[in-house]
């Protein structure tokens, strides 16, 4: 088959793109690609997913994707080398085949080499890079996409509570790479994306090659910059929330750029604590923990809050996935001022007639001490399980039950909360 074999066109060191899409955990770059073969050196080639190759268009187009050293190799043959084995003199010999580092040597004789015991008479290529090829003719406006784990994004949240609660948004864009990723037109999505396919870079690796697989290190220090056209929020797309760039998008080596890309507001705001527990016939003593919950007016990708109550930072925080309209509930964990007690008391049990158990009446007992300077409700769920259970003389209710109970603690004193249960086995 012909190869169309046109310009190359080297991608060194910057991945220029028409178009960019950035995802949680990869981006996907589409380029146009107007001449082949397309040259990805080693530092873009490492990040690239090697199955996520393809040519946009009208109609499929064949392409192969190669080692690029062995393409240069290919042209080198008949071609006069040193060869310096370890441990002998060097000898004069000519590169037969590429393939398999065929030498014929000046002194007669044929010698499979090493590659790195070969001198060229002119300057090899970069190690580990690829080219690709296109094998068929190259339909108008058609772009060169591939995913890569260089360009990712994620967003992070500021919940401020004051005698106001606001909710800020940033969107942090990483570039983990050596090279410059920069498009006229860029959006964000978040939410899941799956892939089935494997690993990223080096899908594809010479004979002889002894270059190792980098491993990806996100860059100790950042930058925090803002585009002037900010972010517009597209809304939901196809399960995806969605977000353009209308000045497009350059993100330089080893940046990462913080861009407030949301202005959600924050309704029906509670600080709360709350304890989980289980019935088991013994007490238990521990701190309450502290929970803070709001309704949104937008929808939030998945992300990190940061929670602060005036200037003090109280806790750094997973924050689901919201709906717009939906209450958020955010756990900052234990409240050193918020101590609990719990005591349980068996009040009485039925045994039949073999000895077995038949039910058992526990009386549970909470005692919350507070050391804070305001009263704060708190929120008891306790997990009982039991073929039927009754609680505080109530219907019978199949299966595992939990008991949500209230109370109101005061400013540095104490509450009690108590329940009854029976659990009929």
């Amino acid at each position: 088959m012909n190869r169309i074999v046109t310009t190359l066109l080297l991608l060194t060191g910057a991945a220029l793109a028409a178009d960019l899409r950035v995802y949680p955990t990869f981006a996907e770059v589409r380029q146009p690609l107007t001449a082949a073969p397309v040259a990805f050196e080693w530092a873009q080639w490492r990040w690239i997913q090697p199955d996520s190759l393809s040519v946009l268009g009208a109609a499929p187009v064949p392409f192969s994707v190669q080692p690029t050293e062995l393409e240069w190799l290919r042209a080198q043959e008949g071609q006069r080398v040193t060869w310096r084995p370890a441990g002998q003199s060097p000898q004069a010999a000519t590169l037969e085949r590429a393939g398999d580092l065929l030498l014929r040597l000046e002194g007669g004789g044929f010698v499979h080499a090493a590659l790195a015991d070969l001198s060229f008479g002119s300057r090899p290529p970069e190690r580990g890079g690829v080219t690709f090829r296109s094998e068929g003719p190259l339909p108008a406006g058609a772009q060169l996409s591939y995913r890569t784990a260089a360009l990712s994004w994620a967003p992070r949240y500021e919940l401020r509570v004051g005698q106001a609660v606001t909710l800020a948004a940033l969107a942090q864009i990483t570039n983990r790479s050596d090279q410059v990723f920069t498009a006229g037109r860029a959006d964000l999505f978040g939410g899941t994306v799956r892939q089935s396919m494997g690993g990223v870079g080096g899908g594809i690796a010479i004979q002889q090659s002894t270059a190792g697989m980098p491993v990806a290190v996100t860059p100790s220090s950042a930058g925090s910059v803002a585009p002037a056209d900010g972010i517009v929020n597209v809304g939901e797309v196809r399960g995806l929330q969605r977000y353009a760039l209308p000045g497009g998008l350059t993100v330089g080596r080893g940046e990462r750029r913080t861009v407030p890309f949301l202005n959600p507001q924050v309704s029906a705001f509670t600080h709360y604590g709350s304890v989980l527990s289980y019935l088991n016939g013994a007490g238990s003593s521990g701190l309450v923990n502290r929970r803070y919950k709001f309704t949104p007016s937008l929808s939030l990708p998945a992300g990190v809050v940061d929670v602060r109550e005036g200037d003090l930072l109280v806790g750094t925080v997973s924050l689901p996935a919201a709906q717009a309209g939906a209450p958020v509930d955010l756990d900052l964990g234990g409240d050193p001022d918020l101590r609990y007690v719990k005591r349980v008391q068996r009040l009485s049990q039925e045994t039949g007639s073999s000895g077995q158990l038949l039910s058992a009446t526990w009386q549970v007992t909470y005692t919350f001490t507070s050391r804070k300077s305001a009263e704060l409700r708190v929120t008891v769920r306790e997990q009982v399980y039991g073929r039927s259970v009754v609680v505080d003389g109530g219907s019978v209710q199949a299966g595992q039950v939990t008991v949500t109970r209230m109370a109101q603690v005061p400013a540095q004193g104490q509450a009690t909360l108590n329940f009854r249960v029976k659990t009929l086995n």
